[in-house]
Order: structure tokens, then sequence, then C-alpha cells
């Protein structure tokens, strides 16, 4: 899968492609820094999260964390739950199970750091109004998979420095928060 470069610039580490038709190619006529004219896609990379907005077709963002010059799923534990509807023990101790389904992709992660900017654009883009397609190596089904996921609950950071000024200068720490599969 591809996705349309999200930057404005060529960033370092990253290889760009072209489209005709069905077909994409390695554009290798840049320079770093330099302005991106017209359309140049990305390369969909496992352990990475790309953001949606609900509805849009190829509209896709990278992730605003970045671990070096890589934006990439952040440290994360990941856990297979089952759903059941209307479980419940009977009277001789066994528990009745409906199972609805199983292996639901939970993916809990933690941020070191991140500056107000990035704090700022991690809520933007995990609003009830984007879903996040999520490409990660899945135990369950010992394959690398892309799955449908959407923020689950709360977003919770420590603020280490407030910049009074300039709020994208803030510096937050210890972020976690986690995605849920559809």
């Amino acid at each position: 899968m591809y996705i349309i470069a999200t930057t404005t610039k060529y960033e370092a580490n990253t290889e760009y492609y072209t489209k005709s038709g069905d077909t994409y190619t390695l554009f290798t006529n840049y320079s770093v820094g330099d302005t991106i004219t017209g359309t140049k896609y990305e390369k969909v990379q496992y352990d990475k999260i790309y953001v949606r907005k609900w509805g849009s077709s190829d509209n896709y963002k990278k992730f605003p964390y970045k671990i070096g010059y890589e934006s990439t799923l952040p440290e994360h534990d990941i856990s297979a739950n089952d759903v059941d509807k209307d479980a419940y023990t009977n009277t001789k101790g066994y528990t009745i199970r409906n199972r609805v389904r199983e292996n639901v992709g939970t993916i809990e992660m933690t941020i070191p750091t991140m500056s107000g900017e990035e704090l700022h654009g991690l809520f933007q883009m995990t609003n009830k109004k984007a879903w996040l397609e999520v490409m990660f190596f899945y135990e369950p089904s010992w394959k690398i998979v892309n799955k449908k996921m959407y923020r689950n609950g709360t977003i919770k950071y420590h603020r280490y420095y407030m910049d009074s000024t300039t709020p994208n200068n803030n510096i937050y720490t210890d972020i976690s928060w986690g995605v849920v599969e559809q």
C-alpha cells in the first residue's frame, strides 16, 4: 500500500514514489530539503501508524511522533482479546460463553517524550472522526497485519515543561494511550 506524502519537503531516510495508473515507481530526482512538487507517495511499512479521517479515501497522514528520523509505532504492548455477549457462570460453577469475536487486537503505547506540537497532533489525529490504519506483526495470526483501529480511552501524559508564550514548545513525558481494533 502507498500513501500520499504528507510533508511539503523531501525528508532524509524516506523513499518517494510516483504513480502512473496502478504502477508506483521509485523517485530519485530530488535532494533532501527540496520542496515537493506534484504528488509523491510513500510506501507503507509495518510497525507504523497511519491516520485517515472518517470517510476520506487516500487522505492518510503519518503518525506525528518520530524516533530519530522514523515516524514509527512507539514502544507498545499488544493483546488479543475475546468479546463475549451475555457470558455468565451457571449454578454448577461453569462459565457459559457466547463468543462474538476472538483475538480482537489492542495496542497500548508508551512514548517517553513529546513536544507540545506532537501532542497536539496526537489529539487531533485520534479524535472520534479519525480511524487509524496500523500495520504491525500480530502474534495470534503470526504475520504482519493491517488493522483498522480507534483510540480507546484516555491519553495520559505528564507536563514536564510549560512555555507560556508558545504551547508548541511545551515538553510532555510518559505519554500513554491505546488503540483497539474495530
